[in-house]
């Protein structure tokens, strides 16, 4: 597995020095190269649990180490933290497999005193084992101000929910029902050596490589999407001859599935701000054989004159913090702020406001993000609803351990 960690080595540095998202990374360094699906997924666990458990990591590292992390290269540090990595989190990985595998890769990204280190280090680290950490955003490696924001809004819950984020989360597809049945799905996956299992209306599948590739995938029998996204767009209750508006629709997962949901008879129109996402929209409906959805490239935030009280129903998953995602996206945690979430919930009041207008009277309205953080959520609702004529139906916090999927919260409301 050589070439697996010198792959998630190459990923870390892109990650660690020019701040490269770990998926984009990890999709670079694993390109041109012949890796075995093995070790393809094996790059994917160190680069992943790097990023998930990196200052946990750092701190036993400075536990054993008599050199500043400071000092050290963003080569030799990340191959110190994939070293750790496999030690303390993996237990089907021999120690000293991890240790002269680190030995190594320090001789070919450093120089013989670099190995030396590695060598010392991670050898103490085999024989120490971990270290009792003194706080909960060292020992759940989050930041101290998302540890601070979650204990607060979320006291009795705090340590499950940051634990939950370090979680891998499982697979989860949706069957396109203009093609096919789960059943159906089922069997031909299960075919071909895959383990799946239904979740309600959600098929889960076991670890497999690119589901990109399948070829069921190709002839649009399925959409990868989670629990959470799926209840949003069902949130929508989307009826034949409905005009409904999709106002943050790329890549298009709700928006196809509304559709989908309609049996294709429902008029959707999908909007997105960038014109590059508006042809992904349409490839993901094409694909999916969907005819009823127009993607346009349009400003959520600013409300078209033409759509002015025609819809039906409107969708508005919002931009948000994305705090509710970080099982999938660790990289979150290290790049969001304070000042960000500031900043986000004046662009989702001003969706919201927007996205009122687009509806009828007695139309329904499904406000959504993809956070755990309440100033985005029902703080938002509760300001839009002491202006707006709206009555709200109901109210959903999805919570990764509770619910097992992403953090996600769902508002329906309907105009007066």
């Amino acid at each position: 597995m050589s070439g697996a960690r010198e792959t998630a080595l190459k990923a870390l540095y892109e990650v660690e020095k020019n701040g490269a998202y770990s998926d984009k990374a990890l999709k670079n360094a694993l390109r041109g190269g012949a890796l075995a699906p093995t070790d393809r997924a094996f790059a994917a666990e160190l680069t992943y649990g790097v990023v998930r458990h990196k200052s946990r990591l750092d701190f036993i590292i400075r536990n054993y180490s008599d050199q500043r992390l400071k000092k050290l290269s963003v080569w030799i540090l990340n191959i110190l933290r994939m070293g750790v990595y496999q030690m303390i989190f993996l237990d089907k990985i021999p120690h000293s497999a991890a240790v002269n595998e680190g030995v190594n890769l320090a001789k070919r990204y450093g120089h013989e005193a670099s190995a030396r280190f590695v060598n010392a280090v991670l050898r103490a680290v085999s024989r120490g084992g971990d270290v009792k950490c003194p706080s909960l955003n060292i020992y759940y490696s989050h930041p101290d101000w998302l540890v601070d924001l979650i204990d607060a809004q979320y006291p009795l819950e705090c340590k499950k929910i940051l634990a939950a984020n370090n979680e891998i989360p499982a697979v989860t597809v949706r069957v396109n029902t203009l093609k096919t049945t789960s059943g159906a799905l089922c069997d031909a996956l299960t075919k071909k050596g895959i383990e799946v299992t239904p979740r309600g209306e959600l098929l889960e599948i076991a670890k497999f490589g690119d589901i990109a590739a399948l070829e069921e995938y190709k002839n649009g029998l399925f959409t990868p999407q989670d629990k959470g996204a799926y209840l949003a767009a069902a949130a929508v209750d989307p009826r034949p001859g409905e005009l409904i508006l999709d106002v943050c629709a790329a890549p298009g997962g709700k928006a196809t599935q509304i559709a989908e949901m309609s049996g294709d008879k429902a008029k959707i129109l999908a909007f997105d701000l960038h014109a590059h996402k508006i042809d992904l929209i349409n490839k993901n409906a094409r694909r999916l054989g969907i005819n009823g959805i127009t993607a346009i490239c349009r400003d959520a935030a600013q409300p078209d004159p033409q759509y002015i009280a025609a819809a039906d129903k409107v969708l508005a998953d919002v931009p948000c913090s994305g705090l509710g995602v970080i099982r999938k996206k660790p990289d979150i945690k290290w790049r969001k702020t304070p000042g960000d979430l500031k900043e986000i919930i004046a662009l989702q009041s001003a969706v919201l406001d927007s996205s009122a207008r687009y509806l009828k009277p007695g139309g329904i309205l499904v406000y959504a993000t993809c956070t755990i953080n309440k100033d985005e959520n029902g703080g938002v609702v509760e300001r839009f609803l002491q202006t707006a004529r709206f009555e709200k139906l109901k109210e959903t916090q999805l919570l990764p351990h509770t619910d097992g999927c992403d953090g996600f919260y769902i508002c329906k409301l309907r105009k007066k």
